[in-house]
């Protein structure tokens, strides 16, 4: 059922405007512009996140984690279905790299959000990005 909900999801994201609109209000022009180039999919999974760390109890006055939930895919780029399958079985792929290529777009605009988004696969990197890896791998 999980991968036909990611099927689904991936060929045609539905994006709620109430919540994308909340979120923009987070980022900064430089922010906004890297997520809205993001694919449909990632920002519809990206918005999930956002939601599920916004109510979250550990982590819902936490910012810098909200927009982390919005970019922490940025460095994905507009990977097709099969690479992303491939990703997902543990082939290497490409999207290996998505972190670091993440670190790179925003570097220069919030390093510490970028160190996050280079980092947000990394176990054990402390209490709060346990906690959001929990709940992106629940989004």
């Amino acid at each position: 059922m999980y991968i036909i909900r990611k099927a689904i999801e991936y060929f045609f994201p539905v994006i709620p405007e109430d919540l994308y609109s909340e979120a923009m209000e987070l980022l900064n022009e430089k922010e906004k512009k890297i997520f809205t180039e993001m694919a449909k999919y990632d920002r519809k999974h990206s918005l999930e996140v956002y939601k599920k760390v916004r109510e979250n109890d550990i982590l819902k006055n936490e910012i810098l984690y909200k927009k982390l939930a919005l970019l922490h895919d940025c460095g994905k780029g507009n990977t097709n279905v099969a690479v992303r399958v491939l990703h997902k079985i543990n082939i290497k792929t490409g999207l290996k790299e998505h972190p670091d290529r993440g670190f790179m777009k925003l570097k220069e605009t919030d390093e510490e959000l970028a160190i996050l988004i280079k980092n947000h696969h990394v176990k054990s990197y402390g209490r709060f990005m346990d906690e959001f890896q929990r709940l992106d791998d629940l989004s």
